[in-house]
């Protein structure tokens, strides 16, 4: 398991300015992102006294937002990129026909040819994890050609549970695992340098080797631990970190085709997590919950909001001794 670290404010090329860089630590501006969603116009004035003028430090700003941001691509050219591949991608398929006739497009469940992002929310114990799980191992047994991206924001991914699925699923333990890339990250400037990395490794042109797996998709267990410790009624610094984090999410999903599974807590009062703003980020919100009855492997998820499918639909499901049964 390998944690990559955050890029900072001193790994950039043409570098920063080394004077620039210590004054900006010493105001605890250590990264990328530390910088990009700062002000400006607050910045130059808690900055020593004549050591950068307004328009260099706003230089240096564009300079590395330019470095740390995707690149930009217009919708016709979108259209154009998207066309060749909506026959070529593997089809996306949750592993449960109920869910995805409920939040697919015709069969699919999430990914290729646009991408999808989809926010799986839930109380304790509901079954966020154990989906997906489910989702992400049965898209890796059923394409040997694909990979995953799983970002573990809480340290509490058992390797040991994953083995066990798969050898009870699929008979073998090893081949799906090793295209089950895992990351330990506990703050977006990390999380998104993590996302980053997939341009390089799910493009589509000559430079991205044939043979190679390509990422489908994409897991966060939980977004809840990565983005609210950031949100605050004091600052909206945290919100707009969230929104930027979500939108780059959203993109990359639509440029690769892929699924991308974002897990949210719940507030006490029975509501997903991360304000109300937050579900109009995403393209499905689903909750899950399990159902008042005695057995106690019954799951309901319903579509709370979607852009794809019907909200309010809902479906049943079992999770037996940690994995999602299908019935």
């Amino acid at each position: 398991m390998n944690v990559i670290p955050p890029p900072s404010l001193s790994d950039f090329t043409p570098p920063l300015p080394a004077t620039l860089v210590a004054n900006l630590t010493s105001l605890n501006i250590r990264t990328a992102s530390d910088l990009i969603f700062a002000s400006p116009a607050e910045l130059i004035g808690k900055l020593p006294a004549g050591s950068i003028t307004f328009a260099e430090l706003t230089h240096h700003i564009a300079h590395v937002t330019a470095a740390f941001a995707g690149p930009a691509i217009t919708a016709d050219k979108l259209i154009a990129e998207l066309e060749p591949r909506a026959g070529q991608e593997p089809h996306s398929s949750s592993g449960l026909p109920a869910l995805d006739e409920l939040i697919g497009i015709g069969n699919d469940f999430g990914g290729a040819p646009g991408g999808r992002l989809i926010e799986i929310s839930g109380t304790s114990a509901s079954g966020k994890t154990a989906l997906a799980l489910h989702i992400a191992l049965h898209h890796l047994t059923s394409h040997p050609a694909a990979a995953a991206l799983w970002l573990d924001t809480t340290g509490n991914l058992a390797p040991a549970r994953l083995a066990s699925l798969v050898s009870r699923s699929s008979g073998q333990s090893s081949q799906p695992l090793a295209r089950l890339n895992i990351a330990t990250v506990f703050d977006t400037a990390t999380a998104t340098h993590t996302i980053a990395t997939l341009d390089a490794s799910s493009g589509h042109g000559s430079h991205v080797p044939q043979r190679a797996p390509q990422f489908r998709c994409v897991v966060i267990d939980t977004v809840t631990a990565l983005l609210g410790p950031r949100l605050s009624n004091l600052s909206s610094q945290g919100h707009a970190e969230m929104t930027s984090f979500m939108r780059l999410l959203r993109a990359t999903a639509q440029k690769h085709g892929l699924c991308v599974l974002v897990l949210n807590d719940a507030t006490t009062a029975g509501h997903p997590a991360l304000g109300a703003s937050f579900t109009f980020l995403t393209d499905v919100t689903m909750w899950l919950a399990r159902l008042p009855e005695q057995d106690h492997e019954l799951r309901t998820a319903q579509v709370l909001r979607s852009r794809v499918s019907t909200t309010g639909a809902r479906f049943t499901f079992r999770i037996r001794r940690g994995r999602v049964v299908v019935t």
